[in-house]
């Protein structure tokens, strides 16, 4: 009995692969910008780190914020959503959000992100 050398993978295995590779890359190009942008409202929130965020008004916090979210070009972000929580020797600044991005068809993504800064943990 004779054995037919390895070939290599089939048409069959080939379509599936690239099936497989195909469904990855659509998940990292759809998925992938919401976590981009969220390392660029993270940055931002710790930005205030470099502020006396207590002696701040909520207006100006927002304000500062926003401005570092027009910089990096962070436009889907509503800037209501941040939540600054005043004690007596803290200020707690939180911005919890929720992306949602269609996948495939009818299937959507849901991404939830939950930054947050709290004055009393800095140097200040």
């Amino acid at each position: 009995m004779t054995y037919r050398k390895q070939q290599g993978i089939s048409m069959l295995g080939g379509l599936v692969l690239l099936a497989v590779v195909g469904f990855f890359l659509t998940a990292i190009f759809k998925v992938g910008p919401l976590y981009l942008d969220n390392s660029f409202v993270k940055a931002a929130v710790a930005s205030l780190q470099k502020e006396d965020v207590h002696g701040m008004t909520d207006k100006d916090i927002r304000r500062k914020l926003g401005a570092q979210f027009d910089m990096n070009n962070v436009r889907d972000i509503d800037r209501k959503l941040i939540k600054v929580t005043r004690e007596k020797t803290r200020t707690l600044v939180t911005l919890d959000y929720e992306k949602r991005v269609n996948f495939m068809g009818n299937v959507d993504v849901v991404v939830m992100f939950n930054n947050s800064y709290d004055s009393s943990s800095s140097g200040k």
